[in-house]
C-alpha cells in the first residue's frame, strides 16, 4: 500500500470512518465515492506498504453476486478483465475409490454465461488496485494505522477513532465521523467493543491452505484423451474453482493470474481432526492419505510452497449488522458461514450495498430508520439460510449422487433467487422487497431448510460410490434461462416480481423431482401424478400424512418434469455412471 497518505494529516471530521483497508473496506470506500463524490471517507489499515501477490489472503474465488458488485458497482471490470482471471464455473470431483484416478471421479460443473462473468482474484493485486483508485477518488487512506481508541457514538453523537502510526509511541491521530463501519475482518473491532458477538454457530469446520508457485493443471494427472476432451478445450478445467471432495472434506484449487495456485482444505473434525491438518507436514500427509494425485504434485515441488496458514472453527455470527446509531459491520467483521460456493464476496456485496445506500440517503437528509431495520432483517434472511447450506452437510461430500442433487438445488436456487434479486438491484428497493417478503420467508427459506434435511436422509439410505461421468450442465436449460435473467434489464417491477415467482415455482418443481428420485429407495412411493408439497418432503413415510406431503396445492412428478427439461442430467444412473467396483463388489 502506498505511503502517499503519510505526507499529510487527516481531517478532523469525516462523513464515514472505515476500520480496515482490506477487500471489504476498500470496496465500500470506492463505492461510496462513486455513488456520492462529495462524501468524505477515512480508512485506517494496519498493513504497511503494498500487499504482496498471491501469498496474502484467501477468498480468491467470486461467484455471481460478488463479481457483479466488484465489476459494476465498484467499477472494477477493466481491472478484472485485464489483470485477473475469468473463472470458468465451480467444478467438483467427487470421491471414487482411493481418489488415485481423477478420470473415475464423477465430475460436475456449474454453467458459464457470457454476460455474467465471475473471476479468480489475486487478493494482493486486487487490493493494491482498489487502494490506488480510492486515493484517486479522494479517500483518505492511512496505512500502518493501528486502532488505539475506539469511541462509538450514541444517540446522534459522532464516532471517534484514534490511530497510532509508526509503532508504540508513534504519531497519534484522532478523527471523528458521522458513520463508523467495521471492515476489520475477524478482529471484529466494533463488534467486540459493542458486545455484539453471538455464541458460536453449530457449524464447526476447520481450514488450512497453501499457495504453490507456478500453479498446475489437473489435466496433467491423466493422459486419458476421452476424459480430457469432455470439456470444450485444453486448460478449460484449470480456470474453474476446482473442488476435490470426500467424506467430511473438500479441497479447493484456484489458479491465480500472478502464477501461483491456491490450495486449501475445509474439513469437519468429526471426520478429520484439526490436528491432522494444522501443520504443513500434517497437511501434506493428509493429502497423501486422501488426495494422492494432489499429494504427488506437492511432494515433487515442496520447495515451491509459498506459505501455510490455518484457522480453527471458522464459522460465527453477530447480533446485528446495522444500527440507527449510524454504524455498520461488513465482510468478516460481521458474520461468516463457510467458504464452499465462495459466498464471502457475496456477503461483502450485500453488506456494502446496504451500508452504502443508508449512508448516501442519510447524508442527503433522508430518514433511514425503516430502511435500516429492513436491511438488517434482510441480511439475516440471507445469512441464516446460507449457513443451512453447510450445517451438518459435510457428511454428504463423499456421496456423488446426493451431492449432484444438492448441487442442482443449491445452484438453481441461487440463480433463481439471491443472485436474481441482487443483480437486478432489488435488494435495496423496499417497495419490491416488501411485496416479495412472503415468497422469501414463507416459500424460499422453509424450502431450503427442508431440502437440506432431505439430503441428509437420502445420504443415510444410499451411500453408493459412483464413477465415470462428467455432468457439465449443458442439458438443463432452465438453469441457463435463469442465468439469462440475471443479465436482463427489468424496467417494470411487476415483470421482475412475476419472473421471481416463476423462478421460485421452478425451484419447487426441482425439489419434487429429486424427492421422487430418492423415494425409489423406499418400498412404496407416491404415484407420478400425485401432487407433492415440496416443503413437506422426507424419506420417512410414517411422517408423510402428518407433514402433509400429499397436497392439492403441490405439484406432481409428471408436471414438474414438463417444466424442467434436462433435469435428468443430474441423475447418475440415467447418465450411465457405474457403481464403483469396491462398493458393488
Amino acid at each position: 500500500m502506498s505511503e502517499q497518505a503519510a505526507s499529510r494529516s487527516a481531517e478532523a471530521s469525516y462523513d464515514v470512518i472505515i476500520l480496515g483497508g482490506g477487500l471489504a473496506g476498500l470496496t465500500l470506500a470506492l463505492q461510496l465515492k462513486r455513488a456520492r463524490s462529495a462524501t468524505t471517507v477515512f480508512v485506517a489499515e494496519k498493513r504497511v506498504g503494498p500487499a504482496p501477490d498471491a501469498a496474502f489472503k484467501v477468498g480468491e474465488s467470486s461467484v455471481e453476486v460478488g463479481a457483479h458488485y466488484y465489476r459494476v458497482i465498484c467499477g472494477m471490470a477493466d481491472h478484472l478483465e485485464t489483470q485477473q482471471l475469468r473463472k470458468l464455473g465451480l467444478r467438483f470431483f467427487f470421491t471414487a475409490g482411493d481418489n488415485s484416478d481423477i478420470t473415475k471421479r464423477v465430475e460436475y460443473s456449474t454453467p458459464n454465461h457470457d454476460d455474467v462473468w465471475t473471476h479468480q482474484i489475486d487478493r494482493g493485486r486486487f487490493e493494491n488496485e482498489l487502494a490506488d483508485r480510492c486515493r484517486a477518488a479522494g479517500v483518505d487512506l492511512f496505512s500502518g494505522a493501528f486502532i488505539d481508541e475506539l469511541e462509538p457514538g450514541q444517540d446522534g453523537a459522532a464516532h471517534a477513532v484514534t490511530i497510532v502510526r509508526g509503532g508504540p509511541g508513534g504519531e497519534r491521530t484522532r478523527v471523528e465521523g458521522r458513520w463508523l463501519v467495521d471492515a476489520s475482518g475477524r478482529a471484529g473491532l466494533l463488534k467486540r467493543k459493542l458486545g455484539l458477538e453471538q455464541p458460536p454457530t453449530d457449524h464447526h469446520i476447520n481450514a488450512s491452505w497453501i499457495r504453490l508457485d507456478g500453479g498446475f493443471d489437473i489435466e496433467e494427472w491423466s493422459d486419458d484423451e476421452e476424459w480430457i476432451n469432455r470439456v470444450p478445450e485444453r486448460d478449460f478445467r484449470r480456470y474453474a474453482t476446482i473442488h476435490l471432495t470426500g467424506p467430511g472434506y473438500w479441497v479447493w484449487l484456484i489458479q491465480l493470474a500472478t502464477g501461483p495456485i491456491s490450495i486449501g482444505i475445509s474439513a469437519d473434525p468429526r471426520f478429520h481432526p484439526y490436528e491432522s491438518i494444522n501443520t504443513l507436514d500434517g497437511l501434506l500427509a493428509w493429502f497423501r492419505a486422501h488426495e494422492p494425485q494432489l499429494a504427488a504434485t506437492l511432494d515433487a515441488r515442496r520447495d515451491q510452497i509459498l506459505d501455510f496458514l490455518t484457522i480453527e472453527d471458522f464459522s460465527y455470527s453477530v447480533e446485528r449488522v446495522f444500527s440507527l446509531d449510524r454504524w455498520g459491520l461488513t465482510g468478516e467483521a460481521g458474520a461468516f458461514a463457510d467458504p464452499l460456493y465462495s459466498p464471502g464476496s457475496d456477503f461483502i456485496a450485500y453488506g456494502n450495498t446496504f451500508i452504502g445506500d443508508l449512508v448516501v440517503r442519510d447524508l442527503d437528509g433522508e430518514d433511514i430508520q425503516n430502511r435500516l431495520e429492513l436491511f438488517n432483517f434482510v441480511f439475516f434472511q440471507l445469512f441464516t439460510p446460507t449457513l443451512d447450506l453447510y450445517r451438518d452437510q459435510y457428511q454428504l461430500l463423499g456421496n456423488p449422487q446426493v451431492m449432484m442433487a444438492k448441487q442442482l438445488f443449491d445452484n438453481f436456487a441461487y440463480f433463481s433467487t439471491l443472485a436474481f434479486l441482487f443483480l437486478q438491484g432489488r435488494t435495496v428497493r423496499p417497495e419490491v422487497m416488501f411485496e416479495l417478503v412472503d415468497v422469501i420467508v414463507q416459500r424460499a427459506i422453509p424450502l431450503l431448510n427442508r431440502t437440506q434435511g432431505f439430503f441428509r436422509e437420502w445420504h443415510a439410505l444410499d451411500q453408493r460410490e459412483w464413477e465415470g461421468v462428467s455432468v457439465l450442465t449443458d442439458k438443463f436449460t432452465p438453469e441457463h434461462e435463469r442465468q439469462n435473467r440475471l443479465a436482463r434489464t427489468y424496467d417494470d417491477d411487476a415483470e421482475f416480481k412475476a419472473d421471481f415467482e416463476e423462478n421460485m415455482s421452478l425451484v419447487e418443481a426441482a425439489v419434487v423431482v429429486m424427492f421422487h428420485w430418492a423415494a425409489r429407495l423406499l418400498p412404496e412411493q407416491p404415484g407420478e401424478d400425485v401432487p407433492i408439497n415440496p416443503r413437506a418432503i422426507s424419506l420417512k413415510p410414517e411422517r408423510w400424512e402428518e407433514d402433509g406431503l400429499v397436497d392439492e396445492s403441490g405439484i406432481s412428478l409428471n408436471a414438474a418434469l414438463e417444466l424442467l427439461p434436462g433435469i435428468e442430467e443430474f441423475l447418475l444412473d440415467a447418465r450411465g455412471a457405474q457403481i464403483a467396483p469396491s462398493v458393488s463388489g
